[in-house]
């Protein structure tokens, strides 16, 4: 073989790997564009109150000592965590009193209480 022609081969062979390396590097080729996999599908879940659930004392209760586990964070966090736990804690009175596990006089008397409630680390209203 001539020198030229081992040149030209060589040449070849060099551009051949690059590309072959540009194709298979995540940073490289924009011929193979990168798809994410979708989220996996979680079935949906219903909460389904049950009368214990729905007992006053135990919803105070248990609205009481959820922040508790929060209350090393930031004022703001902490806020945020109150509009969603108030948020939830009236979609589950609703679904109590729509049940008639307790009266919806109860659920109003519950969910006034609910927003006195102070966060964690402040002093009560």
């Amino acid at each position: 073989m001539t020198a030229r022609v081992r040149s030209c081969l060589a040449s070849l062979l060099l551009g051949s790997a690059s590309l072959a390396l540009v194709a298979l590097s995540p940073l490289g080729s924009p011929l193979r564009a990168r798809t994410m996999a979708p989220p996996p599908k979680t079935p949906v879940k219903i909460y389904k109150p049950d009368g214990d659930t729905c007992r006053s004392e135990q919803l105070l209760k248990a609205y009481q000592s959820q922040l508790l586990l929060f209350a090393d964070q930031p004022p703001q966090v902490l806020q945020r965590l109150r509009q969603m736990q108030l948020e939830l804690g009236e979609a589950s009175l609703k679904r109590c009193a729509n049940e008639n596990r307790i009266s919806r006089e109860e659920a109003d008397r519950i969910w006034r209480e609910l927003q006195r409630q102070p966060l964690p680390g402040s002093q009560p209203p």
